[in-house]
């Protein structure tokens, strides 16, 4: 993650909480393809005692809105296939499953892949 943050075509959102200390960040990168600006969803984190608070929601927001400036028409992510809180989330936001990697994370972890259409049709 660290050769994605800093980078022109990259955004990375830092929340904190009421003292001042990191709640969650998040990474967004995108890429010219074939057929348009393709945004990535790196990674989303929100520290465990403060989830449910919508700083989860706020990032992702914040990070397709960062993609959409880019002029993204998708964005993409990969989540922890039993992360069902995580895959909430993304379904609240308008994500849509596409398909499931086995042995995507660690120990052999599946992930689902979602997308979400940036631009209207």
């Amino acid at each position: 993650m660290r050769g994605v943050v800093g980078r022109k075509d990259s955004a990375t959102w830092i929340a904190e909480d009421e003292d001042g200390a990191i709640a969650g960040f998040a990474i967004v990168h995108w890429e010219q393809r074939r057929g348009g600006v393709v945004a990535y969803l790196e990674t989303l984190e929100v520290r465990p005692k403060l989830r449910g608070r919508r700083t989860g929601g706020e990032l992702l927001r914040r990070c397709e809105d960062s993609a959409r400036a880019a002029g993204a028409e998708v964005l993409d992510l990969h989540v922890d296939a039993d992360n069902g809180a995580a895959i909430g989330l993304y379904r609240a936001h308008g994500f849509e499953r596409q398909g499931r990697v086995e042995n995507y994370y660690p120990e052999g972890r599946a992930a689902e892949v979602y997308i979400k259409r940036l631009t209207e049709d």
